[in-house]
């Protein structure tokens, strides 16, 4: 049969995948967002249910704030041993005693994930290799290398490089595979950009040395007409069947002359022909929008209802705070989504009332209903579209003299709104905030009835592209409350959230 790509719409990147029988696991980088590090299941490696996320405690780490966003949590890795799922990675903060290497572990995929151990390595992208009842860390520090690990205490043996890459830029994201004779350590090169590839090379002895395959790249789209960009960072997988895929990053561009992407990178599918001696990954070499799966029985999860009704038993794993949960000012109880304003704003560094999910599709509405309360002044609630703290746009209530709706465009260090005056708002009275988007705008509105909302303001999507205004990340759909410079003392209530793809 055929299916689409990607698999993972949205900002999903740096895609690591693992088989237990039957059921596949994957999880991908989510940077500055909390909870982190998303956990997938799938039955059939093309449709995906969320699971939870492996950081779900504050306790667990400690995220960056830095500027640009594009800290946090890097390029994870998943894998299964002896019955024990573990998952490697990087924290890129502060410096703090939270901040590098670690692996996490549980007994039971739907339960929580251990605390970090910590290992005192360099560099990023860590992968996991066993053999026999031996753990080995692949790491990348300036070239790609290999020591066995301790994954009760994270102690360390002694380092021993593999390989270097074909002598692109940014060697990283390594993945060591046995088949046969050969061990094989498959890479990203290039660069996480339009250059992105992935490169392989083999040898009989783990320690190496490695022999680089004649035809690298094996996986790439640099230099085709193609909508998919910025291929790279593989994994790979046998599934229950003796069949071999790979999954993957990738980016869907906007735009002909200069293009660039919206959506973040996402995670791509493609199969994988080991019957030679190296693996032929995709159509010959290159992914696309539409490919052919065989084998597999396709298995649907029931889908997700696409309006977010808000009650006391909490949010879902499509959510994601900044940062670090605040339980304080974001709680949920029977009347909704309480959002109790701090003194930060959307261009503060950190302590934002701020709750988002992902835009997923180039085109979607999303519509929230809100309840109003007393208002105190510099009071202001909205729905934002949120890159990062130095570009957003947003759609908001502000209560001023008198109470106005606000049209907000953040780009770099410049804003521009558009206010329009509302008449005398009641405590109580139900109020409605709707982004619809395109590949090129983004339209706003707001007002008392659903169904005939004011158009105030629209915007162009390249300010929110990563080209312009990002790094690693990609635009979230966010609800968010600020007392402009004054704590809040009355929480707004949001009682629902509707997204829908019209993809």
């Amino acid at each position: 049969m055929k299916y689409k790509n990607p698999i993972l719409s949205g900002f999903y990147p740096d895609p690591s995948i693992c088989r237990v029988g039957e059921d596949y696991y994957l999880v991908t980088s989510s940077f500055e967002y909390f909870p982190g590090l998303p956990l997938f299941h799938s039955r059939d490696l093309i449709h995906w249910q969320q699971l939870g996320h492996c950081i779900s405690r504050n306790s667990q780490l400690t995220l960056s704030h830095k500027v640009p966003n594009g800290f946090g949590l890097y390029a994870p890795t998943i894998r299964h041993h002896n019955g024990r799922f573990y998952v490697i990675c990087t924290n890129v903060s502060e410096g703090n005693f939270t901040s590098g290497n670690f692996v996490i572990w549980t007994d039971d995929i739907h339960g929580e994930w251990s605390d970090p151990i910590w290992i005192d390595l360099p560099g990023i992208d860590p992968s996991l290799y066993f053999e026999g009842d031996k753990a080995f860390y692949v790491g990348t520090h300036k070239t790609i290398y290999l020591c066995e690990l301790d994954l009760t205490t994270g102690a360390t043996g002694p380092r021993h490089e593999l390989w270097q890459g074909i002598g692109a830029a940014d060697p990283e994201g390594p993945h060591l595979y046995k088949k046969g004779d050969y061990y094989y350590l498959v890479i990203a090169e290039g660069g996480t950009s339009f250059g992105h590839m992935v490169t392989i090379s083999r040898s009989k002895n783990m320690l190496g040395p490695y022999e680089a395959y004649a035809e690298n790249p094996i996986l790439t789209n640099r230099s085709l007409q193609n909508p998919i960009q910025a291929v790279g960072h593989a994994d790979l997988i046998e599934d229950h069947l003796g069949n071999w895929w790979g999954v993957c990053l990738g980016i869907r561009t906007i735009g002909t002359f200069t293009p660039k992407h919206l959506l973040g990178r996402e995670t791509f599918l493609f199969p994988v022909d080991w019957s030679g001696a190296w693996p032929i990954l995709g159509n010959n070499g290159s992914l696309s929008l539409e490919m052919e799966a065989t084998g597999l029985p396709e298995k649907v999860f029931p889908s997700q209802p696409a309006k977010t009704i808000f009650s006391k038993q909490g949010v879902d794993a499509t959510w994601n705070y900044l940062y670090e949960q605040d339980d304080v000012h974001i709680f949920t109880d029977e009347q909704g989504l309480n959002l109790l304003g701090t003194a930060e704003t959307l261009n503060s560094e950190a302590g934002l009332t701020w709750l988002g999910r992902r835009q997923t599709a180039f085109h979607f509405f999303a519509k929230a209903k809100f309840i109003l309360p007393q208002m105190q002044d510099g009071t202001e609630f909205g729905l934002s579209i949120f890159l990062n703290r130095q570009h957003h746009y947003e759609i908001a209530l502000q209560q001023d003299e008198p109470t106005a709706i606000i049209f907000r465009q953040t780009v770099s260090i410049f804003d521009k709104m558009t206010k329009v005056t509302e008449d005398p708002l009641m405590a109580g009275t139900p109020y409605f905030l709707e982004i619809r988007g395109d590949k090129k705008l983004y339209q706003f509105f707001g007002g008392t009835e659903e169904n005939s909302l004011q158009k105030i303001g629209e915007a162009t999507t390249v300010n929110l592209t990563t080209e312009v205004g990002g790094l690693f990340t990609g635009p979230y759909l966010a609800l968010y409350a600020t007392g402009n410079g004054k704590e809040s003392v009355t929480p707004i209530v949001c009682e629902w959230f509707d997204y829908q793809e019209l993809d």
